[in-house]
């Protein structure tokens, strides 16, 4: 079931998780009171492919749903519930860090580039990549964050949060993707014309070819397996 937190808001549930359907200023409400309460918690940022990985990964599952935030982000989970309220996990991220600056709040982001490399478990790929990641943990433990934003790629980075939260002297932990690469800039964003239609997939898919087979996952299997479910299971 849902975990209970601070927001009375409507969880929905699709296949085998669960996710917020709320608007963006409920979530940073709810998100502020959970970090002034001082109580550790994590967010993730399901997607369609996300969604599918889940329900053959049961514990992937079960860190979604033990999520105390489960952010919708990509439109086609309104195939599921076309009352959903998307909200993209970069831009919640943004909001988050605008919010952060006000507040004083410290961030971190971690990803590739100052990570370790993990195999599909979350777990460091090689004993180098060990060394990395308890390196990583002493940082983070030295800095004291309130909110780090993890950006190792699904389902990597929802096990190795699971994984390593009780480890970590933070309030929060995100799931974030390669929303760290389109804030900092590595990555170009498309074109507003196409985020306000919501084809921000149909952009990726062009400047980075190699995502069609998860592109097809989540605008082909995905349907399929909500239109199965919905009608036939």
């Amino acid at each position: 079931m849902p975990k209970t937190n601070l927001l009375s808001r409507k969880r929905v549930k699709i296949l085998d998780v669960y996710v917020d359907s709320s608007s963006t200023s409920s979530l940073l409400t709810a998100i502020g009171q959970k970090l002034a309460s001082r109580h550790k918690f994590y967010i993730v940022t399901p997607n369609p492919e996300i969604v599918l990985e889940a329900c053959k990964d049961k514990l992937l599952a079960k860190i979604i749903n033990d999520a105390d935030f489960s952010i919708p982000d990509g439109v086609g989970l309104k195939l599921a519930d076309p009352n959903l309220n998307i909200i993209h996990g970069r831009k919640m991220m943004e909001e988050l860090i605008k919010l952060s600056k006000q507040k004083k709040w410290k961030t971190f982001f971690l990803g590739f580039k100052n990570g370790p490399m993990l195999d599909k478990n979350g777990e460091p790929a090689t004993d180098l990549d060990s060394k990395v990641n308890k390196d990583i943990v002493k940082q983070i433990n030295k800095l004291k964050p309130d909110i780090v934003f993890v950006g190792f790629g699904a389902p990597k980075q929802e096990k190795w949060i699971w994984k390593n939260k009780d480890k970590l002297n933070v309030k929060c932990l995100m799931a974030v993707g390669g929303a760290i690469d389109y804030y900092s800039g590595v990555k170009k964003l498309p074109p507003k014309w196409m985020q306000s239609l919501e084809l921000e997939w149909l952009f990726r898919l062009f400047v980075e070819p190699w995502r069609l087979p998860r592109i097809f996952k989540a605008v082909i299997i995905f349907p399929l397996k909500v239109f199965v479910n919905k009608y036939f299971a």
